[in-house]
């Protein structure tokens, strides 16, 4: 009964925040002008495009090894050559599928930035010390999510529990 409790009490705490998110879309969506939509559609196209490209590498990269074993298993007569071929076009299609996914990431950044902000941004980018940030953030990225991920079912349930305590503590929960 406690668990189901704490259950209950962790599921509420999602919803609440879930249920938060469409509320501070919404408070951004304030008419966006077509001259800074445009504005972000270049700046999202530096900073995802470059990005983007060499994380779906990385992705391509964890995932061909079991994609040729399966092939070669099937089709053990496939040469090299076929199977390069095969790899670039699953990696070719994989991005398109992530760019498509992406297509509205403009109009993200037009909520959250000013149109002044992103010509700056993009003039940062343009810059070495930006480019090099942008050639960058892929590693960097991928070290950061290799850190974070494994831990974060330990740093939910830790939160869950420090707050259960908290509620009980203060008698809202029993």
């Amino acid at each position: 009964m406690r668990s189901l409790r704490l259950f209950s009490l962790a599921i509420a705490v999602v919803a609440a925040t879930l249920a938060a998110a469409p509320a501070l879309c919404a408070e951004n969506r304030a008419a966006v002008s077509p001259e800074t939509l445009e504005v972000a559609r270049e700046l999202f196209t530096i900073s995802f495009d470059h990005s983007a490209t060499e994380l779906n590498a990385q992705a391509v990269d964890l995932a061909w090894p079991s994609i040729e074993s399966s092939l070669r298993a099937r089709n053990p007569d496939l040469d090299a050559d076929k199977l390069a071929g095969l790899r670039r076009e699953f990696e070719r299609i994989r991005l398109q599928k992530l760019r498509d996914l992406m297509k509205d990431g403009p109009a993200v950044y037009a909520r959250h930035l000013s149109r002044e902000d992103m010509v700056e941004i993009t003039r940062f980018y343009r810059t070495p010390a930006g480019t090099r940030l942008l050639q960058a953030v892929p590693g960097i990225l991928a070290e950061i999510f290799a850190m974070a991920l494994p831990a974060m079912p330990a740093l939910m349930n830790d939160t869950n529990e420090e707050f259960v305590k908290l509620a009980r503590d203060r008698g809202l929960i029993r």
